[in-house]
């Protein structure tokens, strides 16, 4: 795939997502087409919630750098390494 820094990402129609505990910060995923399942904590939490199909991987990065008061950089390698998982487990596509 190309540079994902770039690109628009969405949820893959049909995955799950659900909170098993309300108190609790991880969310799990479901792919429904492999049946796989899949943990995300707070931050991971937060850049699914931001793979609404409007923002690039980049700008999602500076969202959550002002967030969490943490260097761009570090965000920005995180959360592509994330994006990258999440694509090749078809949880997130390239938005329309």
């Amino acid at each position: 795939m190309t540079d994902l820094s770039s690109i628009q990402l969405r949820h893959s129609p049909g995955v799950l997502s659900k909170r098993i505990k309300p108190d609790d910060p991880a969310l799990v995923l479901l792919n429904p087409q492999s049946g796989e399942y899949y943990t995300l904590d707070a931050v991971g939490i937060r850049i699914w919630e931001l793979c609404d199909g409007t923002r690039t991987v980049s700008q999602i990065a500076a969202i959550i750098g002002q967030e969490y008061d943490a260097p761009i950089e570090v965000i920005e390698r995180d959360a592509l390494d994330l994006v990258k998982d999440l694509v090749d487990e078809q949880l997130l596509v390239r938005a329309p």
